[in-house]
């Protein structure tokens, strides 16, 4: 079995699903854990069941931790209805006796725990733009795909592994990775040439009923409030809007991005932030833009830079991104509402400052 090596680069005249077995065919009979940072979004959680999926043929078994919260109801009916065994991190587990690990869908390796000294990072698969170098053994980040699930579709396809349209399993892990490719490029809008070939090798193995009531979830009654919220709190400076939504549960975190994406559709608003305090503990935040010279990633990274470890508070890709930052010492606040002033007028203060636009004194 190998250790972690540098990143490994894979030419082009290497199918990457080859590399792939090279790397997995060296953990035989052992077992790997798969982390899904952030909040779990359909992207992500089927990225990993197809990660498990492909494992399964090596002899290895995966179990799939999440460290943030499942709080939006169609991710919610997406891992309920296809039955996808899913762990949320509680901080007590031991990982001992996993002999790797592997990551889906992020663009840094950074974890929000300790791992065992010497834990080798087996995988990681993304779309987003790497901030750098990666140090695992099969790397592969491509962003000219518009989601994880694409790539993973690409490896069924190319490899040993493909989906057997008579299986129960192929077709959840199927209806899994088209709801996350549609998902992840907001109904195929912004998709790549490798989401529609993916989706086009899936569509004959999925269970479109299932899909339907997937996609078809309620909007929650807390993220009806914090659209509500940001309608009335808006802040319209040309084409940019920016809302603030004051407090939010960890469970209702999606509302804030529900509501970004909703805010969007207003005539002549082409770049929308909306944030919040959640769980008093971050304020996180939500952009969605249509603008042709916003570059969300690089937006947000200079917006609010990185902490004292070089790590980014947000990122993005073409049209959305997203941050949070930790209050820190400032959680402490028994006064709420002058807890969130301050850190509203800070908000507003960097983001027009970006825009070059004067804050309206209140």
């Amino acid at each position: 079995m190998s250790g972690t090596t540098s990143e490994s680069v894979i030419p082009d005249r290497i199918v990457p699903v080859k590399q792939l077995e090279r790397v997995l065919s060296q953990y035989q009979g052992t077992r790997l854990v798969a982390f899904l940072k952030g909040h779990p979004d359909p992207d992500s959680i089927a990225s990993a069941l197809a990660h498990r999926h492909i494992c399964e043929h090596f002899g290895i078994e995966v179990d799939i931790f999440y460290f943030e919260e499942l709080s939006r109801h169609e991710n919610k009916a997406l891992v309920k209805r296809l039955d996808i065994d899913l762990v949320q991190w509680k901080g007590d587990q031991s990982l001992t006796e996993y002999t790797g690990f592997c990551l889906v869908d992020t663009q840094s390796p950074d974890l929000p725990i300790q791992l065992p000294k010497g834990m080798p990072l087996v995988s990681m698969v993304d779309h987003h733009r790497r901030l750098g170098p990666i140090n695992g053994e099969f790397v592969d980040i491509r962003e000219d795909a518009g989601s994880t699930c694409a790539i993973y579709a690409e490896y069924s396809s190319d490899g040993p592994f493909g989906l057997d349209i008579n299986s129960p399993d192929s077709v959840r892990l199927a209806t899994a990775l088209i709801h996350g490719i549609r998902t992840d490029t907001d109904d195929f809008v912004t998709a790549r040439a490798l989401d529609f070939k993916a989706a086009a090798y899936l569509a004959p193995f999925i269970d479109r009923e299932l899909l339907i009531t997937i996609s078809e979830q309620s909007i929650s009654a807390k993220s009806m409030d914090i659209l509500h919220v940001a309608l009335d709190r808006k802040i319209i400076k040309g084409n940019y809007l920016l809302a603030g939504v004051g407090y939010v549960r960890e469970e209702d975190r999606d509302g804030i991005g529900e509501a970004a994406d909703y805010l969007l559709k207003r005539e002549g608003i082409d770049t929308v932030l909306v944030y919040g305090v959640v769980g008093r503990k971050t304020i996180d935040g939500s952009l969605r833009t249509s603008s042709n010279t916003v570059d969300p990633d690089k937006w947000i990274k200079g917006l609010f830079g990185a902490d004292s470890e070089g790590r980014y508070y947000g990122g993005g890709r073409r049209d959305k991104g997203g941050f949070q930052i930790p209050l820190g010492i400032f959680a402490r606040c028994s006064d709420s509402e002058l807890l969130w002033k301050t850190a509203s007028h800070i908000i507003e203060d960097v983001f027009f400052e970006k825009i070059g636009e004067r804050r309206d004194i209140q």
